[in-house]
């Protein structure tokens, strides 16, 4: 949160609006490596070489291609937002795409091989060069431009890629590529792809809208809650990744399934409802030591937000549990089905009570969504075998 006091509000605005969109561009490629990584590799683990050759390969063409539709949509957002900001970005957003991509496929194997060791380093690194070199310019009473800004994060990206690559070398040992392979984690990933950028769509069109019907000012306001809120999916993510492998492994057996995802659902609340209550406490002076006072019109915003995070691990569990059962297509429709009503509630509210109107309808539509994927999985492990998972996590 450095940066908020580095920059003007308004320009806090135009780079969370870059921030938007360069993670709901990078997610589906994502999609088709990191969980089929994880999948298929769980599956057949003396394939490993061949797997990290195809996804190497598939990764690398999704950057390519997602890259350019991020610099496409720099260049419109700064027409449709009257944020002209933006399109000093757009020339940069395929170098950094292809470079981020070989950074997060090295995390990908990391997660697939359960070696988060390295992922640690790595992202304490990328992290604490951005965070010094930020820091520098605030100290220095600098005021950069955003291209400088994408400079200092691309830093941070690549020597955190390097080290990745580095302490984990012997894990890169690739193999034949094989189409076959190839087709399999592409056909596997489409959905979990798609299901990612409904996800990401699902939590970011907030801000999208907030930057359609208002200034880049509130959008400055408006994130500056959903970045400190966004702190406690930290540990949720960690977690996430630590379990989804130990769930495509039980995926076998219907009983250990179960146990497994009940498992999964009350690690994560554990993590996260007593820091969601503690963060609804505590918001004002959370907003004022991270990102000042001239951001504490978002302390209502945050503490809407922090309220409706209470459900999210249930709604975590229940993805990755889709996912680890080989059923993808599934959870992307339902992710599908909640971007729809989270869309109906911000076109109904944000137009009405603006910044406040976003916060209600992205926490309204996530308690509505979560509560209708649990009724859905409950039905799926019914017609299994009844049990009491339902009651169990809920």
């Amino acid at each position: 949160m450095t940066m908020a006091r580095l920059l003007s509000v308004g320009e806090m605005g135009v780079w969370a609006i870059w921030i938007t969109l360069l993670t709901i561009t990078d997610m589906p490629r994502q999609g088709f490596t990191q969980n089929g990584l994880v999948k298929f590799t769980a599956t057949e683990p003396e394939a490993w070489g061949k797997w990290l050759s195809a996804g190497l390969v598939l990764n690398s063409l999704a950057a390519l291609v997602l890259g350019l539709i991020l610099a496409v949509a720099l260049y419109l957002g700064a027409a449709l937002l009257d944020m002209p900001d933006l399109r000093s970005l757009a020339p940069f957003a395929l170098p950094f795409m292809l470079l981020q991509s070989l950074t997060r496929f090295g995390e990908a194997a990391q997660i697939a091989l359960r070696d988060f060791r390295v992922m640690f380093f790595a992202n304490i690194l990328n992290a604490g060069l951005q965070f010094a070199l930020i820091f520098s310019l605030f100290w220095a009473n600098a005021h950069p431009s955003l291209p400088q800004l994408l400079g200092v994060q691309a830093v941070g990206v690549a020597f955190g890629g390097g080290l990745t690559y580095c302490l984990g070398k012997r894990h890169f040992q690739f193999g034949a590529l094989e189409r076959k392979r190839m087709l399999d984690l592409f056909h596997f990933g489409k959905y979990v792809a798609g299901t990612n950028f409904a996800s990401l769509l699902f939590q970011r069109l907030d801000t999208l809208l907030v930057g359609s019907f208002l200034t880049p000012v509130a959008v400055g306001i408006y994130n500056a809650a959903t970045r400190l809120n966004g702190l406690l999916d930290l540990p949720l993510n960690s977690l996430s990744m630590a379990q989804f492998p130990l769930l495509a492994k039980a995926s076998s057996d219907t009983d250990s399934l179960k146990a497994a995802a009940r498992k999964s659902a009350l690690q994560l609340a554990l993590v996260q409802v007593p820091a969601s209550v503690l963060l609804v406490a505590l918001a004002p002076q959370a907003i004022i030591l991270l990102a000042g006072e001239k951001y504490i019109e978002a302390a209502p915003l945050l503490q809407i937000l922090a309220v409706a995070g209470m459900v999210k691990p249930w709604g975590r569990s229940f993805g990755m549990t889709l996912d680890a059962m080989g059923r993808p297509g599934l959870n992307f429709g339902m992710l599908l089905f909640s971007m729809a009503i989270n869309l109906v509630l911000m076109l109904a509210l944000v137009p009405w009570l603006g910044a406040i109107g976003a916060a209600l309808a992205m926490g309204l539509g996530m308690v509505a969504s979560t509560g209708a994927g649990q009724l859905f999985m409950h039905r799926i492990f019914q017609k299994m075998q009844p049990d009491k998972y339902f009651v169990e996590i809920s």
